[in-house]
Order: structure tokens, then sequence, then C-alpha cells
């Protein structure tokens, strides 16, 4: 059921969220929020990198005969690495869209509770469940959706 309740909640986002952002001035998603912060374009760029790297925990952490070691990654150099402050915002847009699309589809994959309660432990030892992790995902997902623009986030 979870599965199917995220699987349906990431879907609306792929919807409505690139559409969304194709209407808004380049410059408006260029600006950095202030001085020092990331700007929109930066920010939907780092969910990028997000997705990323939790397709690649999903998949493995169902596939891990024993607790799966979450690997930590340095967000602000995957974020300037990719150049997504100097990149056409459609390109970006379009990454987030088809990356989102892969993490929907390996959600919607996943075969049984059994491997929902798969563990996890995270760099500071916490234990967890892949259930957490995609509920996880979510969280931040729309936690940096609503710092771009909070009419982007469904209301529940």
């Amino acid at each position: 059921m979870l599965v199917n309740l995220m699987t349906a909640r990431l879907e609306k986002y792929i919807a409505a969220v690139p559409t969304a952002l194709r209407a808004w001035p380049e410059e408006k998603l260029h600006t950095p929020l202030a001085v020092g912060k990331w700007s929109k374009v930066q920010i939907l760029g780092h969910l990028c990198d997000s997705a990323i790297n939790n397709v690649r925990r999903m998949i493995e952490a169902q596939a891990s005969n024993e607790v799966y070691l979450i690997a930590p990654y340095n967000q602000n150099q995957w974020v300037e690495a990719q150049s997504y402050g100097n990149a056409h915002v459609d390109d970006v847009i379009t990454l987030w869209e088809s990356l989102n699309r892969a993490m929907a589809r390996v959600i919607a994959a996943i075969p049984d509770d059994r491997s929902l309660s798969r563990q996890v432990k995270l760099p500071s030892g916490e234990l967890h469940t892949l259930e957490w992790l995609i509920m996880d995902y979510m969280v931040h997902l729309e936690h940096h959706l609503q710092q771009i623009s909070p009419e982007l986030v469904e209301k529940r």
C-alpha cells in the first residue's frame, strides 16, 4: 500500500512541477534565494542528485542480504560539479522529470512488504528500513519543492 501511495504522490509531482517551472522566466529560476544560497534551478539540480543517489540506494537495499549501508555524498560538490547554476533550465527540468520517473518505477516495482522492511544504516549509525528511505525521499523532495515555490507542494 505504501508503495502505491508514494508512487501516486510522486507521479503527481512529475506531472505538475515541470509544467509550472517551464512557465517561469529563466531569470527567476537562476536568481539565488539569498547571498551565498542556491538558486531555484540549483535546488532542482540538487533534487536530481538526490534522485540519482536514492535510486541506487533503493535498488541495492532490496538486493542486500545484510543491513545496507547508506553512503553519503557531498551535495554542494555535486551541485557545483553538475554546474546547475549555468545550465539551461529546461535541461535540468527534463533531468529531474526523467530521474523521478525512474524513481517511481523503482518504488512501484518493490515486490513485497519483506523488501520494504530491509534495513538500511545511515552514516550516523541510525538504523531504518527501505520503507523509511522511500518516505524520507518524499519528505526531502517536498521540502525542497517548497523552497522553490510553496504552490508546487501538494496540500494534504
